[in-house]
């Protein structure tokens, strides 16, 4: 039987996550990512001097429409 290979697209958190559950498993993962850094939509940017940490969190349909009737 053959080894198990897996490509995982995107590195934000989920990415990561199923990336390294599956590396520990013994699986061979090939992690995919478009930008030249990890993470996805989490990041550190600096602002004036002061360095911040951004992400995108969803946590019910109020933040993002789902393809429904856009923002007012």
């Amino acid at each position: 039987m053959s080894e198990m290979r897996v490509a995982v697209v995107g590195s934000g958190i989920s990415g990561m996550v199923a990336a390294y559950v599956l590396a520990k498993a013994g699986v061979n993962v090939v992690l995919y990512e478009k930008e030249d850094y990890l993470g996805g939509l989490a990041k550190t940017t600096t602002v004036q001097g002061v360095d911040l940490d951004l992400a995108f969190m969803v946590f019910n349909q109020t933040d993002v429409n789902h393809g429904k009737e856009p923002y007012n």
